[in-house]
């Protein structure tokens, strides 16, 4: 308590353990992201398959993969400001349903502009997920360990793209048309438990429904040691946003502009590449460079991984040493392990090296980034913040598979298309280094960097 009958909700998060409750809602939230990232990069993982299935050149799906980065850049721009008005539980549930069932329907796909269709619409509720996702875990964690927390929940994403990449194996002989009923079927499951299971985040009742009766009773399930007696307000204390009509209007204000447009240019640059990896890499590696889909799928399987390793422990180390010096580290070793691939044997050992140090750092970026967009605004604008930043990213995931169906098409080969993908990763390390010259005390520890970032 900080007053008579006042209970700072943000406070007291701040200064609990981890418990029970926390490790749950972590829990149902990497399954919920395992499935996002298994059904946004299930066409490319099952491209060649798929491309066969409709009587087409693998080139021909490109405007496939364009039209469902459009609807994900759609829907961050939608997305976030609705959670920050109607809850980040309601519009997570809602984004599993509706994706799930089409993600069904496309099974009835047999051209493709129905594919198209599907595929976009799909898409704007794909986008859903992760700001979502990112905010109700930065919003049950303590503060000191939200970098962390954010990063292990991430995990899940990389995890649903290795599980894709395993579909090859032993979905596919059963037909493509089995990958997207595992992909219908999942959301629709996960649905049904987080209806039950999945609270909504404490900082954003606090902050719009503190007189809500589910405030004291998700406070006794973090600690089952509390009291209450009706009589108290909840509040957050935490810097306040003026509410407005345009919520994201408030990412440009009280100095956060400059953070802003530099967070938006480090997720355009990563989502360039990690989408058009995502879309192209194994029919680079078939068609270009020879190997056959076993090797492939080793490759795959060393660079998800190595991913999911340094998922998981990027938050760590950004809790530890500070997020803007952790992360150009990060995205910098990826873009050179990237270029790396051009001076290396496709059935050598080194290959084995380069994809496992870019699963590393890039999968530790990419959720590091996130991470740090989680920080950087107050709980108000959180999920704006971070689904705008994705809105900037899904329009350089638009522009990946664009470039890379461009390479292909023009035959550049292995290498160059492996060194020319490693430009836009080292813009990432250099934009996220731009917020930390701007603002030194941005690379402290997540702890103390939660209202640095906000004024940063």
């Amino acid at each position: 308590m900080t007053g008579k009958n006042v209970f700072d909700v943000n406070a007291f998060l701040d200064g609990r353990k981890v418990g029970r409750t926390h490790v749950l809602i972590v829990a149902l939230l990497i399954v919920t992201m395992m499935v996002d990232g298994y059904d946004i990069f299930l066409i490319g993982i099952i491209l060649p398959a798929l491309a066969d299935g409709l009587g087409v050149e693998p080139e021909m799906m490109t405007i496939v993969f364009i039209m469902q980065q459009l609807g994900l850049l759609f829907g961050n721009f939608l997305v976030g400001p609705i959670a920050d008005r109607i809850g980040r539980r309601v519009t997570l549930l809602w984004c599993l349903v509706i994706f799930g069932s089409l993600t069904l329907v496309t099974i009835y796909a047999t051209t493709i502009p129905q594919l198209v269709v599907l595929r976009f619409i799909a898409g704007i509720f794909f986008s859903g997920v992760i700001p979502n996702v990112i905010a109700l875990v930065s919003e049950i964690m303590p503060t000191r360990l939200r970098a962390t927390t954010v990063s292990i929940a991430f995990s899940g994403y990389t995890g649903g793209i290795l599980i894709g990449s395993s579909v090859q194996a032993w979905l596919l002989p059963f037909g493509w048309q089995a990958a997207f009923v595992v992909g219908g079927v999942l959301p629709l499951l996960l649905f049904a438990v987080l209806f039950f299971a999945l609270p909504e985040s404490l900082q954003y009742l606090a902050n719009n429904k503190p007189s809500d009766p589910r405030i004291p009773r998700m406070l006794k399930r973090v600690d089952r040691s509390l009291e209450f007696d009706g009589t108290e307000t909840f509040v957050m204390r935490e810097e306040k946003v003026a509410k407005r009509k345009l919520p994201m209007i408030a990412l440009f204000q009280e100095g956060r502009w400059a953070t802003t447009l530099l967070l938006w240019m480090g997720f355009h640059m990563a989502f360039i590449v990690s989408n058009l990896f995502g879309a192209w890499k194994t029919t680079v590696l078939n068609e270009f460079g020879g190997l056959p889909f076993t090797r492939i799928a080793l490759l795959m399987a060393v660079q998800s991984s190595a991913g999911i390793i340094g998922t998981l422990t990027s938050g760590f180390v950004m809790d530890r040493f500070g997020p803007t010096r952790v992360l150009p580290v990060y995205l910098a070793c990826a873009s050179l392990a990237t270029a790396s691939v051009m001076f290396v044997d496709l059935w050598g050992g080194w290959i084995i090296v380069a994809f496992l140090v870019f699963g590393y750092f890039s999968n530790g970026g990419l959720s590091g980034i996130n991470a740090l967009a989680s920080i950087s605004y107050p709980s108000q604008i959180r999920a704006t913040g971070i689904s705008w930043a994705h809105g900037a990213g899904r329009a350089g995931a638009m522009i990946g598979p664009a470039l890379g169906g461009a390479m292909i098409a023009r035959d550049l080969g292995v290498g160059p298309i492996f060194v020319i993908t490693a430009i836009p990763q080292m813009l990432a390390a250099v934009a996220v280094f731009g917020i930390w010259l701007r603002n030194p005390s941005s690379g402290a520890v997540a702890s103390k960097s939660g209202s640095a970032m906000q004024n940063a």
